[in-house]
C-alpha cells in the first residue's frame, strides 16, 4: 500500500473514531484495529496539525444536488456551511480554520 493510501485510510478511520463516541479501546475492538496503531495515528495527526503547512487536503464528496450550481454545502465535523455563488473565499478559509481549532 502506498504511503498516501495508508494516510488516507487512517484519516477516514480517525474521522470514524471521532464521530463514533466510543472509547479508543471499544472502537478498536469493534473495528478489529490495533489500539496502539490508533494511538500512533492520533498522535501523528496531532503533530501534523500543529506543524505549519502550506496546504492540506480533505476528502470531498460531491452529491448530485451540488452539481446544479445553485449552492455548495460544506460539512466540517458537525458544522454545515452553505455557500452561494459569489461567496467570499477568504471568509470560508477563516471559518474552516476556526472550526479546525475546535475539533479536538
Amino acid at each position: 500500500m502506498r504511503k498516501e493510501d495508508r494516510q488516507q485510510e487512517w484519516m477516514e478511520r480517525l474521522a470514524d473514531y471521532r464521530a463514533s463516541g466510543l472509547t479508543m479501546r471499544a472502537w478498536c475492538e469493534a473495528r478489529q484495529v490495533s489500539f496502539h496503531k490508533l494511538r500512533y495515528w492520533l498522535r501523528a495527526t496531532k503533530q501534523q496539525e500543529s506543524a505549519p503547512a502550506a496546504a492540506s487536503f480533505v476528502p470531498l464528496t460531491v452529491s448530485e444536488a451540488a452539481e446544479t450550481g445553485a449552492s455548495l454545502v460544506v460539512r466540517v465535523g458537525e458544522a454545515r456551511i452553505e455557500l452561494e455563488p459569489g461567496f467570499n473565499p477568504q471568509l470560508l478559509r477563516d471559518v474552516v480554520q476556526a472550526l479546525k481549532g475546535l475539533a479536538c
